[in-house]
């Protein structure tokens, strides 16, 4: 379920069912931090929201010391920033240890792999 919420095309068709508009991840995110688009920004936030839940459940299951974030969502800065916080919210420990990674290949990670097999 968490992909049909925060993965890059669900956030571009959450954003185009509030505006009407078709808009890439990328401009949604820009529109976002200019703070002049308030369904871009709703965006985001819905997006910071969920994260918190999705990785709140995986950290309270597994614990993993590190979870590095792909695809296009990977690139949002405001994941590393603020995403812990919103994680915190939602995890049985009081503090945060797992670390969120950008991925060293960035979204070719995937392509790499593929080649490599």
């Amino acid at each position: 379920m968490c992909g049909k919420i925060i993965s890059g095309p669900a956030l571009e068709h959450y954003y185009a069912s509030i505006t009407g508009q078709k808009l890439s991840l990328r401009d949604i995110v820009s529109r976002s931090k200019s703070n002049e688009d308030e369904a871009a920004r709703q965006t985001i936030n819905r997006l910071l929201h969920y994260f918190g839940k999705a990785m709140a459940v995986v950290i309270n299951i597994v614990d993993p010391d590190a979870v590095v974030l792909g695809g296009g969502v990977g690139n949002i800065d405001l994941l590393y920033t603020d995403g812990p916080a919103e994680v915190q919210k939602h995890l049985f420990n009081h503090r945060i240890d797992t670390v969120f990674l950008r991925p060293k290949l960035g979204d070719s990670a995937g392509v790499f792999g593929a080649a490599l097999l």
